[in-house]
């Protein structure tokens, strides 16, 4: 059988497909094909030497699982450099198929890694956790802003605590203000309980993975950012080098360098958005109670700003978890004081108490004198 080179282009409701052979000759033009007729589709057009190209998207592995019974290569296009489908001059669905086709079968598709079907659960739910995070945040600070309007301050720690919500509750304000008070604390209580209810799930499937408390070692990392962590990171041998985990999480300067000239902008922001926030946010953390954090954010921060800084130290502890998942190493700067503290509240009291025992195991298998990067 002659293999045949198939590109897609993937919508909501239909596919774009096209083939064609190993010297680019048309072999299928592009056909639509609607979504709910792909599987039968598959089954009566394609063969078991075939290969198949697909760009990322909301939909794309769900139809990479679909192809991969009855093809023999699925591959999944990084759309940012299939560079010439987007500076082509006539762009629509039947050209982009027919590229796509032609650049598989002249081996120029530029793939990314498909993760497996546990990845990505972990990757769901990681991402609907800081979904409901977010959510949170943001009924506080509207809560925050209404009480900012009327010039008012809450005398306790937390305005959320029950002492600040009691105080809350006895305000005379304006009926609207009132009923946006009311709201927007209902709201507040359901999305917690959802959101213990997902922290939860997390603990117990966190509390089963080795790497998560090797990753709790580091300064600024919990049970929920190891495990969102890892989700995003996926398998770190896809990585070999630090430089490259960096790249993925789009820490890295944008460069541009012709002859004697080089220029370094801002970060380049590709790859993976939740990794990026996610060290951002654990950057954030460290600097607030570890020493060595704080002492190269401040030295950055007085040169380029804080943004800058945060970025910077976010860069560097993406360095140390390659090198902690890699070479399986203790965390260089972990303090006695810091460890006590991971251990003691590190996993909510419902959680296994696997992961912290495994904690303890690591860090008391190296004393705090001597350790290596």
């Amino acid at each position: 059988m002659i293999p045949h080179f198939w590109g897609m282009d993937i919508h909501k409701n239909y596919v774009i497909v096209a083939a064609v052979d190993h010297m680019q000759q048309v072999i299928t033009p592009p056909t639509r094909v609607e979504m709910a007729q792909l599987t039968h589709w598959a089954q009566r057009h394609l063969q078991a030497c075939d290969e198949a190209v697909l760009e990322a998207g909301a939909t794309a592995w769900a139809v990479a699982d679909l192809l991969q019974v009855h093809v023999s290569r699925v591959v999944v296009a990084n759309p940012y450099k299939t560079k010439l489908i987007a500076e082509a001059q006539i762009k629509n669905d039947k050209v982009d198929a027919s590229v796509l086709a032609r650049l598989l079968a002249a081996r120029f598709i530029c793939d990314v890694w498909i993760p497996d079907v546990p990845v990505r659960e972990q990757r769901a739910l990681a991402g609907h956790r800081a979904t409901l995070q977010k959510q949170c945040t943001r009924i506080k600070n509207r809560l925050h802003n209404l009480l900012q309007r009327r010039n008012l301050r809450c005398p306790q720690p937390s305005l959320f605590s029950p002492a600040g919500q009691h105080w809350l509750h006895t305000l005379q304000l304006p009926s609207l203000d009132r009923l946006q008070v009311r709201h927007l604390l209902t709201q507040l209580a359901v999305l917690q309980q959802e959101l213990d209810e997902t922290d939860r799930l997390i603990a117990q499937v966190a509390s089963q993975d080795p790497r998560v408390p090797r990753l709790m070692q580091a300064s600024g990392i919990g049970y929920y950012t190891a495990f969102a962590i890892l989700a995003a990171i996926g398998q770190i041998q896809r990585f070999p080098s630090p430089d490259k985990l960096t790249a993925y999480a789009g820490l890295v300067p944008r460069q541009y360098q012709s002859g004697q000239h080089a220029f370094n902008g801002h970060i380049t922001k590709t790859g993976s958005p939740l990794l990026r926030w996610l060290m951002v946010e654990t950057a954030h953390v460290a600097v607030r109670w570890d020493p060595h954090w704080r002492q190269l954010y401040q030295r950055i921060a007085t040169r380029r700003g804080s943004n800058i800084a945060a970025v910077a130290v976010a860069r560097e502890l993406l360095v140390v978890i390659w090198y902690l998942l890699t070479r399986q190493t203790i965390y260089y700067h972990l303090q006695p004081q810091t460890f006590h503290k991971t251990a003691a509240v590190g996993l909510p009291h419902w959680a296994c108490s696997s992961a912290r025992k495994l904690l303890e195991g690591v860090c008391s298998a190296t004393s705090f004198g001597s350790r290596t990067r």
